[in-house]
């Protein structure tokens, strides 16, 4: 997934905005990335195999702040990548591809560079799945904050780069929605 997309890896920012808001969580994170981001999707959705090998049954899962980051950030690096492959010879190429690397990984999802009106977007999402996974209200809004903010800062040229930089507790509020 990283066809013209963007450099800032997915998991990269999942780690960041776990390791900042919710460093329990860590252990989760590392289990998942053993997997390639799309088992990853598929296990923090439910859909994945039932052997739960992460060690802990998923239901424990369904508020937990590495979900609702994961799985809207990759629909954010899906929805790019649609939209970078609107061609049908896109398309063919994409599957042609998957055929022929037969077993190997997927490469790590990607995020594009996102404008002020994508991030207004992707804090919405945080926050109602985040509301919707039974976070509450304050701390929905505080995680949507932090994703907004590595995603405001990711330093696209940077390989491996989480957008983690030092913000001094500075949060651009018109992007972040809050006026306090």
């Amino acid at each position: 997934m990283t066809d013209g997309v963007g450099t800032t890896k997915v998991r990269d920012v999942v780690r960041a905005v776990v390791t900042e808001r919710a460093p329990n969580e860590l252990p989760l994170v590392e289990g998942l990335f053993r997997f390639d981001d799309q088992e990853a999707v598929r296990v923090l959705a439910g859909r994945g195999p039932r052997r739960e090998p992460l060690g802990f049954g998923l239901a424990e899962a369904t508020a937990l702040v590495t979900t609702v980051v994961w799985l809207t950030l990759d629909q954010v690096a899906r929805r790019a990548l649609d939209a970078a492959a609107d061609g049908l010879l896109a398309r063919c190429r994409s599957g042609l591809r998957r055929v022929l690397r037969r077993g190997a990984a997927a490469p790590p999802c990607t995020l594009p560079e996102l404008d002020r009106a994508q991030l207004t977007l992707v804090r919405a999402q945080i926050l109602r799945l985040a509301t919707e996974r039974g976070i509450d209200t304050d701390e929905a809004a505080s995680l949507a904050d932090a994703v907004v903010v590595h995603l405001a800062t990711a330093d696209p040229g940077a390989d491996g780069a989480s957008g983690s930089a030092d913000t001094g507790g500075e949060v651009d509020r018109s992007v972040a929605g809050t006026d306090s």
